[in-house]
């Protein structure tokens, strides 16, 4: 009679794990060779065993099935620029494509520069993946007048520029320095720019 070599059929495994190994002997007692003779553990294929010569028995082809990693995906994406301060995601214990895991560090610092890294839970064909989150410091606009003035009542006072210094622009309120009265001028920066207010005070003898 010729046989068919018969196989424990392998289980799909998923992606970069130990493959198994491809056994010489069938189920039913046929030696043979395999081609390819080693199971490549990245991608599924196809493998034929071929009996060795002097025995009734065919070729036979099985298929292994490789499961690919997933990799978790988040709303927020993987990299955030923000200022000292500014709004953070909470890091979620589930990804937006359903893989479930763990975060180290579990909270985003919004005041220092870090990387937070998502280990999927074991037994979960996943990889791991990281979220950079970049915090730029807030700078205070300087200006060449300094933050304070004194000054006799009609005397000079400087203009209120909109670029500080130290490169901020935004806006003064009040806009005009008054040389009879003393008062409190706040520059707010532009929205986007990492930069905190800043006030010049003037008083008028």
């Amino acid at each position: 009679p010729i046989f068919i070599p018969t196989f424990v059929s392998t289980p799909p495994f998923c992606a970069g794990t130990t493959a198994p190994a491809l056994p010489p002997t069938s189920n039913n007692g046929v030696t043979g060779t395999w081609s390819p003779a080693v199971i490549n553990n990245l991608a599924t294929g196809n493998y034929t065993f071929t009996p060795n010569a002097g025995q009734c028995g065919l070729p036979v082809t099985i298929t292994v099935t490789v499961t690919p990693r997933t990799t978790p995906t988040f709303s927020f994406g993987t990299t955030r620029t923000i200022c000292a301060g500014g709004a953070v995601p909470t890091l979620p214990n589930t990804s937006t494509n359903f893989i479930s895991g763990t975060w180290s560090p579990a909270v985003v610092d919004n005041q220092n520069s870090g990387v937070y890294t998502f280990t999927p839970t074991t037994g979960l064909c996943a990889n791991p993946t990281t979220f950079t989150v970049t915090v730029n410091p807030n700078i205070t606009p300087a200006f060449s007048f300094g933050t304070s003035l004194t000054i006799c009542a009609g005397g000079t006072v400087p203009a209120l520029p909109t670029t500080s210094t130290n490169s901020i622009t935004g806006t003064w309120s009040p806009s005009t320095v008054d040389n009879q009265n003393s008062g409190v001028y706040t520059f707010t920066p532009t929205a986007g720019q990492c930069a905190t207010t800043a006030t010049f005070t003037v008083t008028v003898n």
